[in-house]
């Protein structure tokens, strides 16, 4: 213990003196920095693109590569503003600074890492950093070292942004990472710092898979599609962090095959699940807002035991405040546990310990009926509840008040990729002469069709160009889906859709004006993989297949904000769900062997397909924010008050009808239904907002 608080000590220490004497980097510092010409410090800059090139502030580089070879152990690296596209490997003791983060840009070019590091004691800042390949492995940042700092960046635009791959006591600070696959990976590494960051519109922000000690502290996660994934790892603390409004169907922090993982003063609010743990051991979450989460503030799914809960905050869950499944073991002591929409607690065949919290009223989990029904779902298994408290704990959650207003925004916008044609484009607006005289335009005068969009399906014109040769139609409304398929693990059974069903859709789509155009492998995709998800599959290697399979590893593929994209495995991290596959909310993953498994009285084609148009609409903002009936698992139980009240909801968003109605609700079935048509909306699988 004394040698890890020296250790931190040491580290900070260096910042200090990397900050104090050079404090990043204004204009009196580089007028300074010019007088003393010191031989300590290299510059580069962009301008100088005629040489000679010295090194010094009058003949500085053309390219930070170069600055890097010619430099010697514990120099300092100074980039002017500018765009340098390289593919940097720093192999030696350095500090790289830019002059400011937002001008001093290192673009990879698409390809391979954007920086690697291989020599420890390095201190990267000040740069945007984007731009990386599209494959496994490719990063904004690889760390293949030791007691680096990467501090004040933006990372953007990337496959993975940084992977610490293999190494120890790396500190990552002030950073923001956006649109990047896996923000932030630490694997097989230990003792890693991740402080101060922000992390928005990534599939997954950070990643830590078999790792030892490593530590995350006020950070700031939005809009990703699964904020933190802690697999296989081993005391693991996250504090005074912000996990808000994220996918409202994982979204939050999901802790798996773990032990020792600690989680304190932090706020966790509007997610799909705020907390999920499988399959770990002492697990301690305290002094937490867990609140407005849609499907469960905090979820037990595979069995795990030493589970505390302690002085939390869970209210206001939009289904339930704490979900416990079989072989779980818990503890709840002092938490506020009130006014979730199902239940304050569900548990099955579990053993659960809920003394001394309280419930919302003096009478415990009884309302004024005495029924506990009422808050509390018991199905077998152990239950502790008295003694509860008939007081609120006012001390209980988070010590701070989250305030969101201070990010550069709640939605990044997807940039729609540039797409060229190489058919005779008289007026020069990116469109080919025969596209605009097939649909009326006038192929002589200029047209802003990246901005066109006539019939309001999300798709401008020079997308409905692209995808002219599918049947596209600028003046009628277009939904495009890939669908990818594993081999099944039986021979005599195939997981590809059943072309009968899915045209079944379609016509639905067509009845209201909607042309949904499948992708089994006549558009371009669609294929049957092999079978890579045997015997299971992690949250980041579905990320992988989309990568992959969807994007073919190409970070400018323009399939990206045309097509959704959905993948049949036949075991995926969950049932079914959909998923951030990049930056948005535009795929979904479907288990069909597990499907068939938990239903086995429902033909598999059946149950495919309604999990595609059911997960398909998600990706449309079908979902249980903008309606209760959506998701609401209590409706597949007969004669419950939600079974009652939503029968009338026939659409294939409610679980009562998931696998029966292969399409969505018109709302003009009485009391309990809802207008799932005029409620899709096209633009929301590339411009995904959970505010």
């Amino acid at each position: 213990m004394i040698k890890k608080i020296l250790l931190i000590s040491a580290l900070f220490s260096l910042l200090g003196l990397i900050f104090n004497s050079y404090p990043i980097l204004s204009e009196q510092n580089y007028n300074y920095l010019s007088e003393k010409e010191g031989n300590n410090i290299i510059y580069v800059n962009d301008d100088n693109y005629k040489g000679p090139w010295q090194g010094t502030i009058k003949y500085p580089y053309f390219k930070i590569q170069d600055a890097i070879d010619n430099a010697s152990n514990n120099n300092t690296i100074i980039v002017f503003d500018g765009i340098y596209h390289e593919n940097l490997i720093v192999d030696k003791k350095l500090v790289l600074s830019g002059r400011n983060f937002n001008n001093t840009i290192i673009d990879g070019q698409l390809k391979n890492n954007t920086i690697t590091v291989k020599n420890d004691n390095v201190l990267i800042s000040n740069f945007t950093i984007r731009n990386s390949g599209g494959i496994k492995e490719d990063a904004g940042i690889s760390l293949n070292s030791n007691y680096d700092v990467i501090t004040n960046c933006i990372i953007y635009n990337t496959k993975n942004g940084i992977i610490h791959n293999e190494s120890y006591n790396n500190n990552v600070n002030n950073c923001t990472f956006r649109k990047n696959g896996i923000a932030l990976s630490s694997i097989k590494s230990n003792r890693n710092f991740i402080e101060n960051c922000s992390f928005d519109h990534n599939s997954i922000g950070v990643n830590i898979d078999n790792s030892f000690e490593d530590s995350i502290s006020n950070c700031y996660f939005y809009a990703n599609g699964l904020s933190c994934f802690i697999n296989d790892s081993t005391r693991i603390k996250l504090f005074h962090c912000n996990i808000s409004d994220n996918c409202v169907n994982i979204g939050g922090l999901f802790i798996v095959s773990s032990r020792e993982v600690n989680i304190k003063n932090s706020n966790i609010n509007h997610n799909g699940v705020g907390i999920g743990i499988s399959s770990s051991d002492l697990v301690n979450v305290s002094y937490c807002d867990i609140n407005f989460n849609t499907h469960f503030g905090i979820s037990m799914r595979e069995s795990s035991k030493n589970i505390q809960i302690s002085k939390c905050e869970i209210k206001n869950n939009i289904r339930f405040g704490v979900y416990i499944e079989e072989y779980n073991q818990c503890n709840l002591f002092q938490n506020n546990i009130y006014d979730n929409y199902l239940y304050d607690l569900f548990s099955k065949f579990s053993i659960c310990k809920a003394k001394n919290n309280w419930w919302g009223s003096r009478f415990g989990p009884l309302d004024l009926k005495f029924d506990f029904n009422r808050r509390i779902k018991w199905r077998g298994g152990w239950i502790t509840l008295i003694p509860w408290e008939i007081n609120n704990f006012d001390s209980n959650g988070a010590s701070w008040v989250s305030n969101n207003d201070n990010m550069e925004s709640k939605i990044f916008k997807i940039k729609n990729f540039d797409i060229k044609f190489l058919e005779n484009d008289s007026d020069l607006d990116g469109i080919p002469d025969w596209w605009e005289d097939k649909w009326g335009y006038n192929s002589f005068i200029w047209n802003d069709h990246k901005n066109l969009d006539p019939d309001g399906d999300s798709l401008n014109n020079i997308q409905e160009c692209y995808t002219d040769k599918w049947g596209s139609n600028p003046f009628y409304k277009d939904i495009f889906l890939e669908i990818d398929w594993m081999k099944s693990s039986s021979s005599d059974i195939s997981n590809k859709p059943s072309i009968y069903l899915i045209n079944t859709i379609i016509n639905s789509f067509k009845n209201h004006n909607i042309s949904l155009h499948v992708d089994l492998g006549l558009l371009g995709g669609g294929e049957e993989l092999d079978n890579i998800c045997t015997p299971f599959l992690s949250f980041p290697s579905l990320i992988n297949i989309y990568f992959e399979y969807f994007l073919e590893n190409d970070l400018q593929n323009p399939r990206k904000g045309i097509f959704h994209y959905g993948i049949i495995c036949n075991q995926c991290p969950d049932l079914n769900f959909p998923f951030y596959g990049w930056d948005h909310f535009d795929s979904f993953a479907i288990s069909a062997q597990w499907l068939k498994d938990e239903n086995p009285l429902i033909n598999r084609s059946e149950l495919i397909v309604g999990a595609i148009i059911h997960h398909l609409g998600h990706t449309l903002k079908l979902h249980a924010d903008i309606f209760n009936g959506i998701d609401n698992i209590e409706t597949i139980n007969p004669f419950s008050s939600q079974w009652r009240y939503y029968k009338n909801y026939v659409s294939c968003m409610n679980y009562r009808y998931k696998y029966k109605i292969l399409t969505f609700s018109n709302g003009n079935n009485g009391e309990g239904d809802f207008n799932d048509w005029i409620n899709i909306d096209f633009d929301f699988f590339k411009n995904s907002s959970f505010t």
